[in-house]
């Protein structure tokens, strides 16, 4: 198979991955090390989303074929990965978000994850938009917080009226 071929085949992929999938972000990853880069992997197909390092120049091809509006190449800075989604379109960002922070607690480090951009519903949105989804709390979370928001004043009233109880007897 001829290099002209194998470029071609991988257009083919990504334009296929995108017309499968709900939503595309792309994050830009340096000094990430194989093993973290694994992990993430792991992480990111364990939940059957897809995780691709892309080629800057036939994504954008790609892009264009697949119908998304043109972008320049100059919004593509440094390693791009795109995480696509079929369903549950937020929680690959959850993924990357997780060890984005993590990369960021460990002092010593270079690695990093940065989120440049996504299409939501074939709408473009900056990073701000992206890293404000990736924050938000899943299902599980509000209702856990909501669920510890209700109990906590029936366990403070419970421990007041025993604390009355105790002080009368």
């Amino acid at each position: 198979m001829t290099a002209k071929e194998k470029k071609q085949d991988l257009v083919k992929q990504y334009v296929a991955d995108l017309k499968e999938a709900k939503n595309l972000v792309l994050v830009k990853q340096s000094w990430v090390s194989v093993a973290a880069d694994t992990k993430v992997r792991q992480e990111i197909r364990a939940g059957e989303w897809k995780y691709n390092v892309v080629r800057k120049r036939l994504f954008l091809r790609a892009l264009k074929e697949a119908g998304y509006p043109e972008i320049d190449l100059s919004q593509m800075p440094g390693a791009a990965i795109a995480v696509y989604a079929k369903w549950d379109e937020y929680a690959p960002l959850k993924v990357v978000n997780k060890f984005l922070k993590e990369f960021k607690k460990e002092k010593d480090s270079k690695s990093s994850f940065e989120f440049l951009w996504g299409w939501f519903d074939k709408e473009w949105k900056d990073w701000n938009y992206v890293n404000e989804l990736a924050n938000v709390p899943s299902k599980e979370e509000s209702l856990s917080k909501l669920v510890w928001l209700l109990n906590y004043p029936v366990q403070h009233f419970a421990a007041t009226i025993k604390a009355v109880a105790e002080k009368k007897a």
